[in-house]
């Protein structure tokens, strides 16, 4: 492939909506119409062009996003096919950060489902060009005018049909385009065109005052100028084409991509912006596309490839890209040639001689490349801070689980195969908790987190087990007391001894821990107080009643006794947790326990069953909010221990159409019997007492 085109000339679109809503299917289907592909490829059969991970092809959906291209009326068109299921939502957004259009893919017997009210509204806050496929038309119980009324509702009055099918269901037989004058409105039409028509006509002149004059002043308007306006009304989000398509019978592809071809966004018409510099405040500047000047391209996604080692995936925003290119990453200041430059159809890796402003390409073996980075060319005055795209906003992974190595001598191996996988998808992310000493692993949901653990196993041949992490508590007191502890061992050798006296005081949370020395008299000689505070900081990371860190403790040494020969820093350091541990427990302990700020968002219907779970899970709701396509969104204030395990609840209550996000809010005390059984869970497994 070499660049005949222009930016003008480009088209950026990606494939987007709820899993099972046939996206791969359409992208195969586009490929072959327009013969980009030599047969046209099957999820069903495992010969999808797109889907060829071995994990997809396994599972029949769709888990990362895919490249393709094909060229069609004078256009350029690059395909990203992206994952439907909300539980790799981060490659969906990947996808639309690199686009200028999402088709958005709506299944005619199931209609409109989560993911696709998601990621509509996302385009749309992007300024995406958005088109609806209504996909499947010739499956069993298809209801057009159902679907489209749906649609409608869904997404606003701007969603408007540009073609009507013949018949529906399985004598779906083919589309007719609205815009084309009809004298008589052709049988087994479910919406008449000449209905459709008006409808989209209507909604066409409304974005552009003189149409809507000459339009209500009954003057015809030509197709070619109706067109020309689609795409400005596209352009300002006030129109959003509606098309009816058939992959088994390759009805309507051609309709779809003559559409996008003629009435979509190339890179021109949707603004870019950026930063300069790192500071926080810095002002947004718009990034123009220009094919040639400052190369400033932004990477979407990352792979892991068996044989060219990392893959970037890179829109190029502004400027000229080729093999001899130096480049640089924005973040890191890390450089390198760009080597070879590739278009992909799928798998397959095609070498071209350059890539200009709007192109979707990747580059091989730049390691120090993440998603979200900006590469720009070396060369004139890099003393001028370089133009930086805005960073792709991903959702917080939500669950977590802790990871046991099924053969300890792997442990080292899992962490940095999981790291890996993590440059890949960002919504994954591995840690070690520095409380519970366990590495966590979280995900979007227990499916994600499936398919990691699979992949980790076919790829390095690594296996672990998974468990719901510890909640990391934090322990600490709410009243002063006071403890000694006199530490005696005689043995045949040389003996230990010390005492230690301790004061312990609540400080004001947050605070942290302060150790101070009050002993008066030289009863405790000087060279043993750091052993004395050392046996202190033992105890507060090993806790006193749970297990857990001790927290927001003043502790005083004011008194003590040594011994001339048997007393040593090992002992003071054991009279000292000792004492610390017998005042602490005099101090009324408290627990703490992470509290965090949860938004769950759901169809209206199930708000009563969710308010009355989260009241099981010892929240409390904070505010509710309605949201555009029948959602409702409530906030509330939940323990983190409650919320662990709440993807899949969320999931089998809402039937799937629920989605939450969590962040951290702070420390609270935990209720007394709440405490009194994590207490006694800690005590009886330090006894060696297996829970029944």
């Amino acid at each position: 492939m070499t660049t005949t085109y222009h930016i003008a000339d480009i088209r950026n679109v990606a494939l987007a909506g709820h899993g099972a809503s046939g996206k791969t299917s359409l992208a195969d289907a586009l490929l072959f119409a327009a013969g980009a592909t030599t047969r046209k490829g099957s999820v069903d059969d495992g010969t999808s062009t797109l889907d060829f991970d071995d994990e997809e092809k396994r599972r029949h959906f769709t888990i990362d996003c895919h490249l393709g291209h094909l060229a069609w009326n004078g256009r350029q068109v690059h395909l990203i096919d992206s994952p439907g299921y909300p539980d790799f939502i981060g490659n969906a957004l990947s996808a639309l950060a690199a686009v200028e259009n999402v088709v958005l893919a709506v299944s005619g017997p199931a209609g409109i489902e989560v993911n696709t009210r998601r990621l509509f509204n996302e385009a749309r806050r992007m300024g995406l060009g958005r088109f609806v496929a209504v996909t499947k038309m010739d499956a069993d119980n298809v209801d057009y005018r159902a679907d489209l009324e749906a649609i409608r509702e869904t997404f606003g009055p701007s969603a408007v049909p540009f073609n009507v099918p013949v018949g529906q269901g399985p004598s779906f037989s083919g589309v007719i385009d609205v815009l084309q004058a009809h004298d008589d409105d052709p049988a087994g039409c479910p919406l008449p065109p000449s209905e459709a028509y008006q409808m989209l006509v209507e909604q066409i002149v409304e974005s552009d005052e003189e149409l809507m004059s000459r339009y209500l002043e009954g003057e015809s308007i030509g197709v070619e100028e109706l067109r020309k306006a689609a795409h400005d009304a596209i352009a300002a989000g006030k129109l959003v084409p509606v098309l009816c398509v058939c992959t088994k019978k390759d009805l309507g592809v051609k309709e779809l991509l003559d559409l996008v071809t003629t009435c979509g966004l190339s890179p021109e018409d949707v603004h870019r912006f950026g930063t300069r510099g790192d500071e926080p405040e810095a002002p947004e500047e718009e990034i123009l596309p220009a094919e040639d000047g400052t190369l400033v391209a932004q990477v979407f996604k990352t792979a892991n490839d068996q044989f060219m080692g990392k893959l970037s995936f890179l829109r190029i925003l502004t400027g000229k890209l080729t093999p001899e290119t130096n480049l640089v990453n924005l973040r890191s200041g890390k450089t390198t040639k760009a080597g070879h430059v590739y278009v992909l159809q799928g798998k397959a890796q095609e070498e071209v001689p350059e890539a200009i402003a709007g192109d979707i390409v990747a580059i091989a073996k730049f390691d120090d490349l993440h998603v979200s980075d900006t590469v720009s060319n070396v060369g004139g005055n890099t003393t001028v801070a370089r133009l930086k795209a805005s960073p792709i906003h991903f959702p917080a992974p939500m669950v977590p689980r802790a990871v046991v190595p099924k053969a300890r001598e792997d442990e080292a191996k899992i962490s940095a195969g999981l790291a890996k996988i993590a440059d890949e998808d960002p919504t994954f992310t591995i840690r070690r908790d520095a409380q519970t000493h366990e590495l966590v692993i979280s995900g979007m949901s227990d499916l994600h987190l499936d398919v990691v653990q699979q992949r980790l196993k076919n790829r390095y041949k690594l296996e672990m087990s998974t468990h719901i992490p510890h909640v990391p508590y934090l322990e600490t007191i709410s009243a002063p007391a006071e403890a000694d502890y006199r530490h005696k061992k005689q043995t045949g050798g040389r003996g230990q001894f010390a005492e230690v006296h301790l004061r312990v005081r609540p400080v004001e949370r947050g605070k942290g821990f302060t150790f101070t020395d009050a002993v008066k008299g030289g009863v405790i000689p000087n060279q043993y107080i750091p052993a004395v505070e050392k046996g202190v900081r033992e105890r507060l990371d090993k806790g006193v009643i749970s297990g857990n860190q001790v927290v927001d403790v003043e502790v005083e040494v004011y008194f003590g006794k040594d011994h001339p020969v048997d007393s040593s820093e090992h002992a003071f350091k054991t009279a000292a947790a000792n004492a610390f541990r017998k005042a602490f427990e005099k101090a009324y302990p408290v627990l703490l326990e992470p509290i965090v700020s949860v938004e769950v968002t759901a169809p209206s219907s199930f708000f009563g069953d969710l308010s009355a779970d989260m009241s099981t899970r010892r929240g409390h709701i904070s505010g509710m909010d309605a949201q555009p396509g029948g959602q409702q969104t409530i906030q509330a204030v939940v323990p983190l221990a409650e919320m662990l395990s709440y993807a899949s609840t969320l999931k089998s209550m809402t039937s799937g159409q629920g989605a939450f996000t969590m962040e951290m809010r702070g420390y609270e005390p935990v209720p007394p019997n709440v405490q009194q059984q994590i207490v006694d869970r800690y005590q009886k497994s330090r006894a060696g007492i297996e829970e029944e």
